[in-house]
């Protein structure tokens, strides 16, 4: 066999190919595969290749191509199911494949999902691409759309998943030059932990980093990568830098003075391809080598990765006749079963948040008329990981169909305003070419539709020509031509700001005033006119004309996925937007018979609405089935199962800085929060009852590798078919380590037809009950108790457990006669992580702060060594409590890592706390020694 022969032969083994590939490739050649773009080898039979692509909730053709479209990633984690993960993953790598083969097989098989951040914050603008706040919820549904997407034959993987974003990515201001602070539990008990399944049990062939860096390194340079994703995960694929995060790394975090230095250090950590420019990364690779920064085996090394999945995705095969994913017919996208599991997702997505003295379902035999209001009821908004879909059912367009004979009116309670130059007599308008000028044409053609997004962003839609005004994207002025708000830059969002005169001033999207020249409107960076604004048509008014005239009001509220909250934008509160409360309010006072519908992102507080409103439903944005499956669930052909993956707080006021990735100090997500929750966690609700009973446990004491399993009979009370999910939370007390006041530990969703009677068992494992212990560097099963809580949300238990014992490993105090890490303590209060010796976490206190150490063995005659680091730092040393005069006070005076030697006389016989208190001064490492 020639060369060729060989790398295209699938008779060989994957081993053998590879090596031969390998070995024929030059070094300019390997070079020209370390980009996300790379190059075409013909002479080897290797054909260009581009990796990457977007499928977070369906293929993203960047072109306009279709593709069935599901739920956000946020309302996909509503539905608690995890078979039906699986399949909408398949429907995904499905779609792939004809991706792949509708752009001549050169990209569309390596796409960048599911992301698994954790969303410990509601305030975060990315929430609508994740999988809740917990991390056993997220590890277990996203590992069944891996399972799916990637197919299951033992050779072949039909679409290679990317979880991302590795990792401590949850805040957008900042995100591509600052670090994050996690502690060790924090990280391994959370962060960490929900992505574990994705590999050890999904096996993802591959991965991508985040911007951010985590306490001091960016996360394409962190040792994560190597020690746990390929060391302790077994991860066997390869592994990206997020979009541009080599040029990051040098203009905007500043973490290396040039790209061969950012390269060559995030190669050897692991980073297998560079999503960036092709001439940045191929040139950075000639200079590492020519530096001899790196060595061509480490440039192999991820070659090697890269190339071994390609193979496995069938690119090489001269004869693909083995691959079952190969040349799957057209047909495939979008098709009919598609749609009808797009419309199951969707069903099961829907969250019923109240439903007061069963206010829904609605009879719609009962309506004559029914009034459809809001800024979301008339559009399926897409978010910048949506694709295109084949069609899409807006929430009114779903009503409609479902009561063809009821009278149905329809506002979107927006304002229809024209605006005027303070100075000028003229008005703004639209001309005949479409632009945005002054102009003495009759006032009707000049209106607008006003949507007030809130946070002062609008949008203005032209009454004349159904189009948004955009900025031009090589001019300062507008023109009403855009069909729909969705770009990476949104040139149409506008910011209006009232003065006392109820004057206004108008700023586009990146903040430079408007103002009139010429008689265009056009952004000026200097001078900013004013504005007055005229009310030809008031949406709130017309809105409650109709509510006042139907049976009932269904009014959608939520976000536009493209201007607040969003990739690069946190949310600046949690409330809906000022101008949809009043909306809200004043519909309800002018018909109280009112549905509430959020159709949002992210969490909501909606404080007013649930002491008010009869129903409240949530859903997320995206899905093609959108309305039908809204309607449905309103006049009950489909009963909601949906159940919260995210906790709903009455406000923002007690969550700390979304910077804070403490979670346990914080007070943030299900397991620690203890005041402020609208509704929690896990919480849904449906029509009909259920009944749990005969609730059995299997043990009353857990070792160390026990199944334990809990069974429970379900009964249906109801004429409705029932999806219910079981919910079984852990409390474990009784321990050396403060644990959360509940962890999810088990769920099911199950089927029960009307008056059906199923009994269920659900099992977990004594894994799920560890914890990380600092003083080890492990995770470890401690004795204690645990109860277990069968719920319908984290707050509504049906059953509580008998204190079931743990057997497991006492712990009662620690050593430190082994060198300690600073990080490893058990305490801390106002320090952070940064980067220390050999590129470890040290502690790190720019102000006073201090770190606490449990419960210490120590002789009555000790020394402490401190390693320390500071130029004007301070070091005090307490034992016990900081009360009590410190043993120790030093100033240090160190521009290098130095060892601070204390001597620890404390005449006391039993374990003490050992406190440090430290200011201006990073400490890297402690160590009792023998006095």
């Amino acid at each position: 066999m020639s060369i060729v022969e060989k790398i295209q032969s699938p008779s060989l083994s994957l081993e053998n190919r590879l090596s031969v590939l390998m070995e024929a490739l030059t070094l300019s050649e390997k070079i020209s595969l370390l980009s996300t773009q790379q190059s075409a080898i013909p002479r080897l039979g290797i054909n260009a290749y581009a990796v990457g692509g977007e499928a977070a909730h369906g293929v993203v053709d960047r072109n306009g191509g279709k593709a069935t479209v599901f739920p956000q990633p946020i309302g996909l984690s509503s539905t608690w199911n995890k078979p039906l993960m699986h399949q909408v993953g398949s429907v995904i790598g499905d779609e792939a494949r004809v991706f792949y083969q509708l752009q001549n097989e050169k990209t569309g098989l390596t796409l960048w999902a599911p992301t698994i951040d954790m969303e410990r914050d509601p305030r975060w603008g990315r929430t609508e691409e994740a999988y809740g706040e917990d991390p056993y919820l997220t590890g277990q549904l996203s590992k069944e759309l891996i399972k799916g997407m990637q197919g299951d034959d033992p050779f072949y993987v039909k679409l290679v998943a990317a979880p991302k974003h590795f990792y401590g990515n949850n805040h957008e201001k900042g995100r591509e030059d600052t670090s994050n602070s996690m502690d060790l539990r924090n990280r391994k008990e959370y962060y960490l932990k929900a992505f574990e399944p994705a590999f050890k049990e999904a096996n993802a062939l591959s991965m991508m980093t985040a911007y951010n860096g985590v306490n001091g390194i960016p996360c394409m340079q962190i040792h994560e990568i190597e020690e746990i994703v390929r060391n302790e995960w077994e991860m066997d694929g390869f592994i990206v830098s997020d979009g541009g995060a080599l040029t990051l790394n040098v203009e905007e975090y500043q973490y290396y003075a040039t790209f061969e230095d950012a390269l060559a250090d995030a190669l050897k950590k692991g980073i297998d391809c560079f999503v960036d420019r092709k001439e940045i990364v191929e040139e950075a690779a000639k200079n590492a080598l020519d530096k001899q920064l790196i060595e061509p085996q480490d440039m192999d090394r991820a070659i090697r990765r890269m190339l071994k999945v390609r193979f496995r995705l069938g690119h090489f095969d001269q004869d693909p006749s083995q691959n079952p994913y190969h040349n799957l017919p057209l047909d495939v996208m979008c098709s009919e079963e598609h749609s009808k599991l797009a419309r199951k997702a969707t069903d099961e997505s829907i969250v019923l948040l109240k439903n007061d003295q069963e206010f829904l379902p609605l009879r719609k035999n009962k309506l004559e008329k029914l009034a459809v209001i809001g800024p979301t009821a008339n559009d399926v908004f897409r978010d910048w990981y949506t694709g295109y879909p084949p069609y899409k059912v807006t929430p009114l367009a779903g009503i409609k169909e479902y009561l063809p004979d009821v009278d149905i009116s329809y506002h979107d309670g927006f304002d229809r305003i024209v605006w005027k130059p303070k100075l000028s007599s003229n008005h703004l308008g639209v001309n005949e070419e479409n632009h945005w000028v002054a102009t003495q044409d009759d006032v009707s053609h000049a209106a607008l539709v006003d949507e007030d997004w809130g946070n002062g962003w609008h949008v203005f839609k032209s009454v004349k020509t159904n189009h948004y005004l955009t900025q031009m994207e090589k001019a300062p002025t507008f023109s009403a031509t855009k069909e729909e708000i969705f770009d990476w830059f949104n040139r149409e969002k506008i910011s209006v700001r009232a003065n006392d005169q109820d004057l206004y001033t108008l700023n586009n999207w990146n903040g430079y005033p408007l103002t009139v020249e010429q008689n265009k409107v056009t952004v000026n960076e200097k001078d900013a006119a004013l504005f007055e604004k005229k009310i030809i048509e008031n949406g709130i008014q017309e809105a409650v004309d109709r509510a006042k005239e139907s049976d009932v009001a269904i009014v959608c509220v939520g976000n536009h996925p493209m201007i607040n909250g969003k990739e690069t934008e946190d949310r600046q509160d949690i409330k809906l937007a000022d101008y949809q409360q009043r909306l809200v309010q004043a519909v309800y006072q002018a018909n109280p018979n009112m549905v509430l519908v959020v159709f949002g992102s992210y969490p909501f507080a909606i404080n007013w609405e649930q002491d008010h409103i009869p129903a409240i439903i949530y859903s997320s944005h995206g899905s093609q089935e959108l309305g039908h499956s809204l309607a449905a669930t309103i006049f009950g052909g489909n009963n909601p199962s949906g159940k919260l993956s995210m906790t709903w707080y009455r406000d923002a006021d007690l969550l700390p800085d979304i910077t804070d990735y403490d979670i346990r100090k914080g007070k943030r997500t299900y397991q620690y929060a203890d005041a402020n929750i609208l509704y929690p966690f896990g919480h849904g609700l449906s029509y009909g009852t259920v009944t749990y009973q005969d609730v059995h446990i299997n043990k009353n004491v857990i070792s160390e590798n026990e199944k334990i399993s809990i069974s429970v009979t379900l009964k249906n009370q109801s004429d409705f078919n029932r999806l219910e999910v079981v919910q079984v939370y852990a409390d474990v007390t009784g321990g050396y380590y403060p644990r959360a006041n509940k962890q999810l530990v088990a769920f099911e969703k199950v089927l029960l037809l009307p008056d059906q009677e199923k009994q269920i068992t659900l099992s977990m494992d004594t894994d799920q009950l560890k914890v990380f212990d600092v003083r080890t560097n492990q995770f470890v099963l401690e004795q204690g108790m645990v109860h277990f809580h069968i719920g319908q949300s984290s707050e509504q238990f049906v059953f509580t457990s008998a204190p079931v014992t743990i057997k497991g490993e006492v712990i009662t105090r620690r050593s430190l006669e082994q060198l300690t890490s600073a990080e490893n303590y058990d305490d801390y209060e106002h320090i952070t992580l940064t980067k220390g010796e050999m590129e470890r976490p040290c502690v790190t206190a720019d102000q006073q702060g201090w770190i606490l150490f449990r419960n210490v063995q120590y002789q009555s005659k000790a020394k402490l060594k401190v390693r320390v680091k500071g130029e004007n730092g301070q070091l005090s040393v307490y034992a016990n409590d900081r009360k009590n005069s410190p043993v120790t006070t030093q100033k240090i005076a160190a521009n290098q890592w130095t060892d601070q030697i204390i001597d620890w006389h404390v005449q006391n016989s039993e374990p003490s706390d050992i406190i440090l208190e430290i200011k201006q001064l990073s400490i890297q490492s402690i160590q009792l020694m023998e006095g």
